[in-house]
């Protein structure tokens, strides 16, 4: 906890810095080239009839999980190693000027060696589709929020797995909700997340828990082509459930800070990446990092 307050302190003492330069550039800056988040959903929609496609790559090597016996998370035992990369193409589409539509297609590629067991797993992950509605925009403090209604729906393989294979997925049906409101200072964007997701139950009779998630992000052009972002992110999931008990010890909790850079190639196309530095975790598998690279493509 202390971790995650001086990670956040530290974010907004570096960026308030900046508030009053990025006020004074916006001055002399006739017009600021759109900057779309590296992570996360924007809050800003998009002009009706306009497309993006955006995807991105990750690479995570797992170095920790979580022991039940002592109560916190372990290296990983000697031997073992658990790499995932994932490939996801993400759409929006503009359906009307306050209206876009998202949708997700991630593919994965999973690796878990310990000894002589080897496993993998290969293939669409679960499919997102989302709507976001941005109902209140004051232009002239350039300030807005926006909501979302977020589904995901079980396409990644969790069912008749083979001996050597990993889920794809988590199998449920998961319905959810975000408020995301932005203001921008003039080269400098401050963005807020809540979000609130329902799980359902797989066909093992699991209920992973009600998922919350909230974020705080900056994201600042100190030139034309170049946009750095920093963002704190904290995410736990509460009555994970077998059969309709709750599983002892099952809440799970992730806190991370996210540091990210742009470069814009076009003025609507743009090379992105980010590492996620974890900060403290409770979860089945760990990371200290991941590693982020991706496009972003406005038509």
């Amino acid at each position: 906890m202390k971790k995650i307050i001086f990670s956040i302190v530290s974010v907004f003492i570096i960026f308030s810095t900046n508030i009053g330069y990025a006020q004074q550039d916006s001055i002399k800056t006739k017009k600021i080239l759109p900057r779309p988040p590296i992570y996360g959903i924007p809050a800003k929609t998009l002009p009706q009839g306009k497309f993006i496609y955006r995807s991105y790559f990750t690479f995570t090597n797992y170095s920790q999980m979580y022991s039940a016996t002592k109560e916190k998370m372990i290296d990983l035992p000697s031997g073992m190693d658990f790499q995932n990369y994932s490939y996801t193409p993400k759409l929006r589409y503009g359906l009307t000027k306050r209206f876009t539509l998202i949708a997700n297609f991630p593919l994965y590629y999973k690796q878990l060696e310990n000894g002589t067991i080897k496993k993998k797993g290969v293939g669409f992950g679960d499919a997102i589709v989302a709507g976001l509605y941005k109902f209140y925009f004051n232009k002239k403090k350039h300030f807005l929020i926006s909501g979302l209604l977020f589904s995901k729906y079980p396409t990644g393989k969790t069912n008749k797995l083979k001996s050597d294979e990993l889920p794809l997925g988590s199998g449920t049906y998961d319905f959810g909700v975000a408020i995301l409101p932005e203001k921008e200072f003039g080269k400098l964007d401050v963005r807020f997340s809540a979000f609130y997701l329902l799980r359902g139950e797989n066909n093992q009779k699991v209920d992973l828990g009600n998922l919350q998630s909230y974020s705080i992000s900056t994201a600042y052009n100190f030139s034309k082509n170049f946009i750095a972002e920093t963002s704190i992110l904290y995410k736990s999931t509460t009555d994970n459930q077998l059969n309709g008990k709750k599983i002892t010890d099952s809440n799970t909790y992730l806190s991370q800070i996210i540091i990210g850079a742009q470069y814009r190639l076009a003025p609507t196309f743009l090379l992105q990446t980010a590492v996620p530095i974890t900060l403290s975790s409770k979860i089945p598998f760990s990371s200290n990092y991941d590693v982020w690279f991706g496009i972003f493509y406005l038509m």
